[in-house]
């Protein structure tokens, strides 16, 4: 479930454009070098999830990854656009949602 801190968040990277929404734009931010999260959605396709996790392990390019406890249909009310897959391309933007992600956890704990 989004909570209204997550969900406020999602918006106001959208905004900001430091957001890649989708399969086809988060493989191409990922390969650029511009990914520094990516996030699936927990109703994401099983294949969709390995894809996404290997391209950011691939060649060691470090960019964290996270299977989040929210549905499309909620990213969709996030963000004004359906998708099981979105990039964030900013590192602040990238770290605070993450330890929201995950509980409080930032990246590496």
């Amino acid at each position: 479930m989004i909570t209204n801190n997550l969900n406020g968040l999602l918006g106001l990277c959208r905004k900001a454009c430091k957001m890649a929404i989708g399969h086809d734009a988060v493989i191409t931010s990922i390969k650029q070098g511009k990914s520094k999260l990516a996030i699936t959605c927990c109703d994401a396709s099983p294949r969709l999830k390995k894809e996404i996790l290997d391209e950011c392990n691939f060649n060691n390019r470090n960019i964290k990854y996270v299977e989040a406890p929210f549905t499309m249909s909620e990213v969709g009310f996030a963000i004004g656009k359906k998708a099981g897959v979105i990039s964030i391309d900013e590192e602040g933007f990238a770290n605070k949602l993450y330890s929201i992600i995950t509980g409080g956890y930032e990246y590496g704990d």
